[in-house]
C-alpha cells in the first residue's frame, strides 16, 4: 500500500512517530511538508507516482492561508477563502478520479482567532464530508462535532484514534532540582506551568489573573511558549510586572529544553477556551505531570479526577478553585502525575500504527 502523507508537523515527534509506526506496518510512504508559499499539493503528489491513499493532517492552511499575526492578513484571507476552497476541492476531486482515497486527521476544528467559530461550516463542511473517504479524530467528542457539521449519515466514516504519547520523544533526564536551578526557582515552591503557543483563546490571560488571586505566596507560575498573536506578549508583560513569582519566556522552546520546563513544574495548566485536541496535555502526561483543564470535550476523554483537576469552563471561579485545590493537595501531585503517565502509556504508537493502517484498509475496501 502506497500512502502520500502531507503534514505541517514535520518537526514534531507526532509526525516522526507516525511515520515510523506506519513503516513498521510495511506502508510505502511518500510525502512532504507544507510549502507555505503555495496552496497546490496535487503536483507534488503526482510527481511521486499515484498513491493508494492521500493522508492530510491540516486542511485549514489550504483554505485560509498561513495563519499570520497581522489582523489585515486575516481579513484578506477571508476575502480569498472561496477561491482557496475551490482550488482545494478540485485537487481532491482529481485525486478521487484517479481512485486515490483521501484521509484527513483532524488536529484542529475550531478557530483560535474568532472566538471558537468553526473555520469550516455550512455547505463547505458538507462538501468536504463527501470528499473525504475517512476522517480520523483524537476524541469521540470531536467525532460527534464532525459528524454533525458535515451531515454524515454514516458515523463509521469518522474514526477515533487517540493522540499518541510523547514518552521518549524528548529528553527526560534532568531532575526537578536541577531544572529549577537552571530557571532560578526555589526548590520548595509549587510551580504551575502554562506551556505552548500563546493565544488569547487558550486562556493564558485568565490563568494569569487567577494565579495572582492565590493567597499562598509559596507558588510560582511559569509561562513558556511562542507568541501566537500580536500584542499578547506586551499584555502579559503588563499583567505580571508586579508579580515576581511569575516567570515569562515568550519564545519557542527548543526540543532539548522542554524537559527543563516540564520537570520544573508540579502541575500543567491547560485553561483553553477554544480547542480540538491538546498535544500539550499529552506531553504533560508523558512527563508524569498533574493537569488542570476544562471539563469538556477532548480533556474529559484523556484526563480524570485521579490525574487532573477538571473545572467547569462556564463558571468564572472554577479555574481559580482548581488552582487552589492543586495548592491544597500539593502532596499528591506526584502521585497524580504518575497516574497520568501510566494512562499515557496506553496510547502506544505501535497500536496507533495498526489502527491507522486499518483505517486505510477500510477506505480501500468500502465507499461511503
Amino acid at each position: 500500500m502506497k500512502v502520500f502523507l502531507l503534514s505541517n508537523l514535520e518537526n514534531n515527534p507526532y509526525h516522526s512517530s507516525l511515520v515510523n509506526c506506519l513503516k513498521s506496518q510495511n506502508i510505502q510512504l511518500e510525502g512532504g511538508e507544507y510549502n507555505y508559499g503555495s496552496i497546490f499539493f496535487l503536483p507534488k503528489i503526482l510527481r511521486q507516482g499515484k498513491p493508494d491513499i492521500f493522508h492530510i493532517h491540516d486542511i485549514h492552511f489550504f483554505l485560509q492561508g498561513k495563519k499570520n499575526q497581522r489582523k489585515l492578513i486575516h481579513e484578506r484571507d477571508i476575502l480569498r477563502r472561496p477561491l482557496k476552497f475551490l482550488i482545494f476541492t478540485i485537487q481532491l476531486l482529481i485525486l478521487k478520479l484517479f481512485n486515490v482515497k483521501v484521509i484527513w486527521t483532524v488536529h484542529e476544528w475550531n478557530d483560535k482567532y474568532d472566538n471558537g467559530r468553526q473555520e469550516i461550516s455550512g455547505i463547505w463542511a458538507i462538501i468536504l464530508g463527501r470528499l473525504f473517504d475517512r476522517i480520523i479524530t483524537h476524541s469521540y467528542f470531536t467525532k460527534q462535532q464532525i459528524t454533525t457539521a458535515m451531515s454524515l449519515s454514516r458515523q463509521k466514516k469518522v474514526c477515533v484514534i487517540y493522540h499518541g504519547n510523547y514518552i521518549g520523544a524528548y529528553e527526560n533526564t534532568i531532575s526537578n532540582s536541577k531544572a529549577r536551578d537552571l530557571l532560578g526557582i526555589e526548590h520548595d515552591k509549587l510551580v504551575f506551568l502554562l506551556f505552548g503557543n500563546i493565544y488569547r483563546n487558550k486562556g493564558f490571560l485568565e490563568a494569569i489573573d487567577n494565579f495572582q488571586k492565590i493567597s499562598n505566596h509559596n507558588t510560582c507560575l511559569l509561562i513558556a511558549g511562542r507568541l501566537g498573536e500580536l500584542e499578547i506578549g506586551e499584555i502579559i508583560h503588563q499583567k505580571i510586572k508586579a508579580s515576581p513569582n511569575i516567570i515569562f519566556t515568550p519564545a519557542k522552546i527548543a526540543d532539548k529544553d522542554i524537559q527543563v520546563y516540564m520537570n520544573t513544574c508540579d502541575c500543567v495548566i491547560l485553561p483553553y477556551k477554544v480547542f480540538t485536541t491538546s498535544g500539550v496535555a499529552i506531553l504533560a502526561m508523558s512527563f508524569a505531570k498533574a493537569c488542570i483543564a476544562p471539563n469538556l470535550g477532548f480533556f474529559t476523554e484523556v484526563l480524570d479526577d485521579s490525574g487532573g483537576f477538571l473545572f467547569d469552563p462556564k463558571s468564572k471561579e472554577a479555574l481559580l478553585d482548581a488552582m487552589k485545590k492543586a495548592v491544597d493537595q500539593k502532596n499528591i501531585l506526584i502521585q497524580m502525575g504518575k497516574y497520568n503517565l501510566n494512562k499515557a502509556k496506553k496510547w502506544d504508537w505501535d497500536l496507533i500504527g495498526k489502527q491507522t493502517v486499518n483505517v486505510y484498509q477500510q477506505s480501500l475496501m468500502r465507499k461511503f
